[in-house]
């Protein structure tokens, strides 16, 4: 017996014994892993930005400015190309970092190693060149990787698979901004959507370890250097709730214009390795003009919090951020957007705050509480996790006082941004593939699958004249219980049920003058499309005890018939994908 077998049999026996107590040794242990592995990837992304850019501090911004031009546009192609070719080559470079994470959890289905250690390669190229995106997204899928493998080795559970995916989930992104707090958070809102003890207590566990990892190594600075704020007058209070609105127009256009860039990519008729290198030079070309767009942004955002930058110049890195961003991550790249939405909510704060002070001069206060409130409310906006949120601000600035405003204008920009576009930027790709979050494992499996997947294409269909002799002779040899009638165009116009038959057989003397015409359900005919999901189908099943329904192809002439959905199919469809998501099934 191996020493791995050993330790993994004499674990068993103490989950079976001591759950609870198991459970957080293993949370410490992801912690401890995933608090490494972001220092890994903090390192390898400082190994490419030297190697590119010449640049050895995190804030790249300063480096920048000596930077000549030509190496701004194409080093960001460069990294482009390179992650293009890594993407092309290797399947498990393929993921879309924090997604994948949500669907994981939610599934409580295990990530491939493979796919957070590519993901650690891509990304730190990516940020090493000057691409427009943030650390926190890789990391957070880094560090569910870990969890995911550590609860493989242990033989987890699904509901197990799902808790240690979402303690590495918050290691990780606690150990990047420093925020122990704002990590669990971010696991309990966004990828568990509960807070009992039973699943929170690993979680705060696993977040406060790493981020005493990352601060043995990096320090305990704060973040962001935030300006002192004191709230000195309740009217301003309607002010933040004001920018609350603003902030949530500006995050959903954001998140469209992000997926309108995405896909203008995917259409693209070009390599899939090139892509990457595309958007990569259109961000460097950009960034020619406006250095502050490159890289994370942690340099940018220091200045405007602390008045720096201001005036009518945060209004164009607005909409500059938006547009690099996307083209950086839109076209293939990788990173996350964390970062991009704090520099977006920082930029329109800062011009609100500036906007403010220039009509109420008299209006005690600074600039910097709005650039602070507006980093909280977008993010709230733009991910869908207020809570998250506001922690994630009273951490990475240490500012108590501002605590209210960020949440009324988190709480503002999260309702009117949800009111206005349902997904948040996670959950956009998601739902498009039949995901929808909360929904459970077993509703999301039936979202997935589309009826053209399962359907019965081999079916008998009966004319409406087929005299009924003929249909006695077809029936023998069927392959379902429900038979379509259609006329002579194809179109849909009955559907006839084994019970219909053996009515006329035993009601009726005169069966061998009746046509498929005169038998079965001529009205209200309940139909599915192909492009439906089998969670819609399920719906339509219920409104009539039936096993089978015709899928049909509406049209001004009528349904034209193209199979039949049948609801042993589904059941069967449902079990194969339940395969794929066993928490021992290797990737």
């Amino acid at each position: 017996m191996s020493i791995l077998e050993y330790i993994r049999q004499k674990s068993g026996k103490l989950f079976a014994g001591y759950e609870e107590l198991a459970i957080i040794g293993v949370a410490v242990a992801i912690g401890c892993a995933t608090g490494l592995g972001n220092i890994v990837f903090r390192s390898l992304i400082s190994f490419f930005q030297k190697l590119f850019l010449g640049i050895e501090s995190e804030i790249v911004l300063y480096g920048l400015q000596e930077t000549p031009e030509w190496k701004i546009v194409l080093v960001p192609a460069l990294g482009g190309l390179m992650v293009g070719l890594i993407t092309y080559y290797i399947k498990a470079a393929r993921v879309h970092g924090v997604p994948e994470v949500i669907k994981a959890a939610s599934l409580r289905q295990p990530i491939a190693f493979s796919k957070g250690a590519v993901k650690t390669v891509t990304s730190a190229i990516t940020l090493g060149t000057g691409g427009s995106a943030g650390r926190e997204g890789p990391i957070v899928l880094i560090g569910a990787t870990i969890g995911s493998s550590i609860g493989r080795f242990f033989g987890f559970s699904s509901a197990r698979t799902g808790t240690a995916i979402a303690c590495g989930a918050a290691g990780g992104l606690a150990a990047t901004f420093n925020a122990p707090m704002a990590g669990a958070m971010f696991a309990a809102e966004i990828l568990l959507g509960e807070f009992g003890i039973k699943t929170f207590s690993p979680v705060i566990i696993s977040a406060v370890t790493a981020t005493v990892v990352s601060r043995a190594w990096y320090g305990n600075d704060v973040t962001f250097a935030a300006p002192p704020y004191n709230l000195t007058s309740f009217w301003e209070l309607p002010l933040y709730a004001l920018l609350g609105v603003i902030v949530a127009v500006t995050a959903v256009i954001f998140i469209r214009f992000y997926y309108m860039v995405s896909g203008a990519f995917k259409r693209l008729e070009a390599p899939m390795w090139i892509k990457p290198a595309i958007g990569g030079l259109l961000m460097g070309v950009i960034a020619v003009f406006c250095r502050n767009i490159m890289g994370v942004g942690y340099g940018t955002i220091n200045e405007i919090l602390t008045g720096q930058i201001t005036g009518i110049i945060l209004l164009l890195f607005v909409f500059l951020k938006i547009t690099a961003t996307s083209l950086t991550l839109g076209s293939g790249g990788s990173g996350g957007q964390f970062v991009p939405s704090l520099f977006i909510g920082a930029s329109v704060g800062g011009f609100f705050g500036w906007a403010v002070y220039a009509v109420f001069p008299g209006m005690s206060g600074f600039t910097g509480a709005f650039a602070i409130v507006g980093m909280g409310a977008m993010l709230a906006a733009v991910i869908r996790a207020p809570i998250t949120a506001i922690f994630m601000i009273f951490e990475i600035t240490q500012s108590y006082q501002i605590v209210l405003p960020i949440m009324i204008c988190a709480i503002i920009a999260n309702v009117i941004a949800h009111r206005i576009e349902k997904d948040s930027i996670f959950t956009w790709s998601l739902s498009r593939e039949g995901f929808r979050l909360g929904h459970g494992i077993e509703q999301n499996i039936l979202n997935s699958i589309r009826v053209k997947d399962v359907m019965l294409t081999d079916i008998i269909v009966f004319g409406e004249d087929t005299p009924f002799s003929d249909i006695k002779a077809s029936i023998e040899r069927k392959p379902h219980a429900y038979f379509p009638v259609v006329d002579k165009n194809g179109y849909l116009t009955g559907v006839i049920s084994l019970n219909d038959l053996k009515n006329v057989i035993f009601r009726d003397k005169s069966s061998e003058e009746i046509k498929a015409g005169d038998i079965g359900i001529r009205k209200n005919i309940i139909t599915v499309t192909p492009d439906e999901t089998l969670a819609e189908a399920m719906q339509d099943f219920g409104i009539k005890e039936v096993g089978d329904l015709p899928v049909v192809e509406r049209s001004p002439g009528g349904m034209r018939l193209l199979g039949l959905l049948r609801r042993s199919d589904i059941i069967i469809a449902y079990n194969k994908k339940m395969v794929d998501y066993s928490p021992h099934k290797q990737d």
